[in-house]
């Protein structure tokens, strides 16, 4: 009697393995979906409060803000940190473009939104809503609030 295994059941072995192994790539390219997702909001927070921060003490004698802008076409979405009373006579401090498979759905495409703080006080311009998305996954997003008391959210 030999002893071995048979073609078969050498087929099933190696499909289940296949199986496995696609479910594994397809769980892990989503969890790092979700941590650029994660990594991006976080971003766009901390240069949020940074730019507060500025304001309130008035470094460079100027107020700052954030432009957030969505251009249509393939450009990539991206903000920029300024100082000035407005974003087009503001001077540029630096420009941070999303990741390639984030997207803003608010401010919606062709179209962008500022928020300037107050000095002394921290105050934005008004209350805005950024909200970010995965590229073709909607409905993985996250919503980045600065209500006019100041208070960044999300």
């Amino acid at each position: 009697m030999t002893k071995g295994f048979t073609f078969i059941e050498l087929l099933i072995v190696i499909s289940i393995t296949a199986i496995l192994a696609t479910v594994g790539a397809m769980n892990l390219i989503g969890y790092r979906q979700e941590r650029d997702l994660n990594f991006a909001v976080q971003e766009i927070i901390t240069v949020l409060r940074n730019s507060q921060d500025r304001s309130i003490a008035q470094e460079e004698g100027s107020r700052w803000g954030i432009y957030f802008n969505n251009p249509t076409g393939d450009s990539n979405d991206f903000y920029e940190l300024f100082k000035g009373t407005s974003y087009a006579g503001g001077i540029v401090a630096s420009k941070i473009a999303l990741r390639s498979n984030i997207q803003f759905d608010t401010p919606t495409s062709n179209s962008s939104s500022t928020v300037i703080f107050a000095p002394i006080t921290g105050l934005p311009s008004a209350s805005i809503t950024i909200k970010i998305s995965l590229i073709g996954k909607p409905t993985s997003s996250s919503t980045i609030i600065i209500n006019t008391n100041g208070e960044i959210s999300f």
